[in-house]
């Protein structure tokens, strides 16, 4: 058959019109050809060509040889033969002898009109015309083409002789075409779909579209010249446009796609809700056939074919180590149960050895996707990959039956297992995804590699991550290689934890790195305590905790302090662990500071006169932690240090004196803080008050916490001193009239009012280091008393009264001259009591508090206002009270004092 072209010749008995009876044979006569042996019979008028490509319309035949040329006989009343008789009429179709006019008994060469001959390299036949493809992938068409069949830009009832197609310009080279009744289905070069011609059923797959009068979707019955289809998803492999209305399409992967007339539901798909069944206008996937590989196929009037071969697409994992056992799934199609499967792998022939040249087998088994049903969907064969002694490629056959193995195979690569020595860092946050480098040896990179982090105890949970080949910065260390990947973020768990680390080159066979664990953790530094620490030239300061969660001992932690305004120089030092809360590290010295400030490689010697000439006081630092030397945790915090405080450092700016009811807000001010520190430092401060002198008062020292207002100022509120709580000696003086009060006992409890109480200021920044540090101490106070007012005039109910100018009097018990005795007068009246306070200047002598009473504005005009009077006697009554320390603290009870003036 390889000479030429040969007929079956086929007898239908009581026929009115036989086989070849349009010629379409081309054996040279219409009448019935009889044999009984029905064998083949060669066309002997191209017995001497060689046909590439051969096609048959409903009555009439096409060939294109070896040498490109295009031969036609058979019918050729709708010109469908190519030639043009001499009677070019139409043809009559109830006369027999015009249509016996226009048959063609031999084949014949047809002319295709070009400048330079094209030759041809492929045909195709419709019922009535006839497309051919040139080697250049230029398409031509005669024939019938009423429904645009023809893809010639116009419909046309006979187009005699060959006429080019209207291939858009945009597309490729055509390289394929099929022909169904009335519709052409083509690709090009890179695998495009186009179609063109009758589109009634939608068997051009170009979808519906859009009427411009009433918006509904409808179909377009013709398409006269080639269009995209651009429904389908993917490449087209294989293309057949039936002669019943329909189109069946083979992508690149293997999937089968059908659409157009779905009549006998040859198109091959289900009844599903919302879906048509009977005609489809879009490319769709056949569902039996989803995930299997399709060679080829047809579809009848009555239904449709698929040829489904056993074959291999991929393998998984595509890598396996030479020591064998690795589970290999081969998946492709054509696969089904079958007790004779055998796998056979063939190494390639780089070997040295004649036994490993040789295919090894091993035993396979039928398999499906988790949760799909046999029969659907894509198939493969699981097996166990058989031992192998060198790294190398080998190729994966399967045979169903054991000795029939595939043609097609896919290549799986053979490696050594790897070592693994070590891994940075040794412990990441739980919460970021960190870099992580594994370094080994034998390590390649197979685009498969996976890392495990397998949990210590607990719950056993692992956690797998995709990891890739990376090379080592270091070119001198041997392990010149190392697996990249992500910590894994982990948000429950008893942390932290610990996790044994494996890596797999395929992804499935995990190889384990021993004698080191991965610390998978959620610290957090919450706070320092102290946040600040006085420096001694000579000394080192004392250690400062780091205060959080979820810490662990580990030699890879560090604190780096940054200096502030300096980010160049930093200072290093390796905590102590203490618990899972709590680090602890030394601050550096003065010494330390100064070398860090000048840097590392300063050669000056830094001497303790050096440091003490400096006019910087402080220093502030951000403090950050690692727990593995590579990534910091993501909190800093501040920390200050600072020359400890001297004698006449700290500057009183309130009031230094207050009752023993505390209370009394006080303020400090520290100027030689220099530079002064951010506001968030100090948050240790404390101040610590304890009597002057212990022979005359013994009393427990008491702490008050310090607040930091702004730079450099710090405020704290008197506590209560419980009197009760206070032992008296009988050498105190300023306690003489407590000490009566307790019938001559020379060391007692009482709980009568004090009159004084001296205490020392004592401040400790960093809440540990105290000192005395203020110039004055704080006096306390017991709780002063207004009983008598003496004045120039008094009224019938014998309250004093004093105009402006007048000297008072007021007697009372508690009163002493603190340098801020201040008396405060305020109305009696409801309406006014709560206008503005008068608070006026006095002095106190012997116990008893002077002023001089001034000129009330506000209530002259208040009186002159409601109602207004003339040279008239007026009197407001007041309200008066004392205070021994500027306003802040006024005596318990008040009295009656009339202010006189004239309106």
């Amino acid at each position: 058959m390889d000479a030429g072209i040969w007929c079956v010749i086929q007898l239908y008995i009581g026929l009115h019109t036989s086989i070849g009876g349009s010629g379409q044979l081309g054996l040279g006569a219409t009448k019935r050809v009889e044999d009984a042996s029905k064998s083949w019979v060669e066309v002997s008028f191209l017995s001497q060509h060689r046909v590439i490509s051969l096609s048959c319309g409903s009555r009439h035949s096409v060939a294109v040889t070896l040498t490109g040329d295009v031969y036609t006989w058979g019918r050729g009343c709708e010109g469908q033969t190519g030639h043009r008789f001499t009677d070019d009429n139409h043809c009559n179709k109830s006369d027999p002898h015009a249509q016996r006019a226009e048959i063609q008994l031999l084949p014949k060469l047809v002319v295709i009109p070009s400048q330079q001959h094209e030759p041809a390299k492929f045909t195709a036949c419709g019922p009535n015309f006839t497309i051919i493809l040139t080697r250049r992938g230029v398409p031509w068409a005669w024939g019938e083409g009423r429904c645009g069949e023809l893809g010639v830009g116009l419909r046309i009832a006979k187009q005699p002789t060959p006429a080019r197609v209207c291939w858009p310009d945009d597309a490729s080279k055509c390289e394929f075409v099929t022909c169904g009744w009335a519709h052409v289905l083509a690709f090009d070069s890179n695998c495009k779909l186009f179609s063109w011609g009758f589109n009634r059923f939608g068997q051009l797959g170009l979808g519906l579209c859009v009427s411009g009068q009433n918006s509904k979707s409808v179909i377009s019955t013709y398409t006269i010249s080639p269009r995209r289809v651009v429904h389908f998803p993917g490449s087209v492999a294989f293309a057949n446009a039936a002669a019943n209305s329909s189109a069946a399409v083979r992508a690149e992967d293997g999937m089968l796609f059908t659409w157009g007339s779905g009549e006998a539901r040859r198109l091959g798909h289900f009844l599903e809700k919302g879906l048509n069944t009977e005609h489809v206008h879009c490319p769709r996937s056949v569902p039996g056939l989803r995930e299997r590989y399709v060679s080829s196929a047809t579809l009848t009037e009555t239904g449709g074919f698929a040829f489904v071969p056993s074959s291999v697409n991929y393998a998984e994992p595509a890598s396996v180590p030479t020591i064998g056992g690795t589970k290999v799934l081969l998946w492709g199609g054509g696969f089904w149960k079958s007790s004779g499967c055998v796998v056979r792998f063939t190494p390639l022939d780089e070997g040295t050895l004649a036994l490993e040249t040789r295919p090894r087998s091993s035993i396979g088994k039928y398999v499906t996707p988790k949760g799909a049903r046999i029969g659907a969907g894509k198939t493969g064969i699981l097996c166990r990959m058989p031992r192998f002694t060198t790294t190398r490629f080998v190729f994966a056959e399967v045979a169903m039956n054991g000795k029939d193995f595939t043609t097609s195979r896919v290549c799986i690569r053979l490696y050594d297992n790897p070592t693994l020595a070590a891994i940075k860092p040794v412990c990441c946050s739980s919460t970021d995804a960190h870099d992580v480098i594994i370094i080994g040896k034998s390590l390649l990179e197979t685009n498969e590699i996976k890392v495990r982090f397998k949990e210590l105890g607990g719950q056993h949970r692992e956690w797998i991550v995709p990891a890739k080949l990376t090379a080592l910065c270091d070119k001198n260390d041997p392990l010149d290689t190392a697996i990249r990947c992500k910590s894994p973020c982990i948000c429950e768990g008893n942390f932290p934890i610990q996790a044994r680390v494996a890596v797999a080159l395929n992804g499935s066979d995990f190889v384990t790195l021993l004698k080191t664990t991965f610390i998978l953790h959620n610290a957090t530094i919450l706070s320092l305590a102290p946040d600040c620490r006085p420096l001694h030239p000579s000394t080192t300061p004392d250690a400062v905790s780091i205060l959080g969660q979820s810490f662990f001992d580990s030699n890879k932690m560090s604190v780096n302090l940054t200096l502030q305004g300096n980010s160049q120089r930093g200072y290093f030092c390796r905590p102590r662990y203490v618990n899972k809360n709590t680090l602890a590290f030394t601050p550096p010295s003065l010494a330390e500071i100064s070398q860090c400030i000048r840097g590392h490689d300063c050669s000056d010697i830094v001497t303790d006169h050096d440091i003490a000439q400096a006019e910087q006081t402080t220093w502030t630092f951000m403090l950050r932690l690692t727990l593995d030397g590579v990534y910091f945790l993501n909190k800093s915090l501040s920390l200050v240090l600072y020359k400890q405080i001297g004698q006449g450092d700290t500057k009183e700016i309130s009031s230094m004196c207050g009752p023993l009811t505390g209370g009394t807000r006080l303020s400090l001010h520290f100027p030689y803080l220099s530079p002064a520190p951010v506001l968030t430092s100090f948050t240790s401060a404390v101040v610590r008050l304890r009597p002057k002198d212990n022979k005359s008062a013994h009393i427990e020292p008491t702490i008050v916490s310090l607040k930091c207002s702004k730079a450099g100022e710090f405020s704290f509120e008197t506590p209560v001193i419980d009197s009760g709580s206070i032992v008296v000696s009988s050498k105190s003086d300023t306690l003489v009239e407590a000490l009566k009060s307790t019938n001559g006992d020379a060391s007692s409890h009482f709980n009568l009012p004090i009159e004084r109480l001296d205490m020392l200021v004592e401040v400790a920044l960093d809440g540990q280091t105290f000192g005395a540090h203020c110039s004055t101490c704080f006096t306390y106070y017991g709780t002063p008393e207004v009983t008598e007012i003496k004045a120039t005039q008094y009224d019938a109910s014998n309250v004093p009264a004093a105009a402006a100018g007048v000297d008072i009097s007021i007697f009372g018990r508690g009163f002493f001259e603190t340098g801020l005795v201040k008396v405060v007068l305020r109305s009696s009246v409801a309406p006014m009591r709560h206008a503005k306070t008068h608070i006026i200047d006095a002095v106190c002598t012997r116990g008893v508090v002077e002023f001089v009473m001034p000129i009330l504005h506000l209530f002259h005009v208040a009186c002159e206002v409601n109602p207004p009077h003339s040279h008239k006697e007026c009197k407001h009554r007041l309200l008066v009270e004392i205070s021994l320390n500027g306003g802040l603290n006024k005596t318990s009870n008040s009295m009656y004092l009339d202010y006189l003036f004239t309106c």
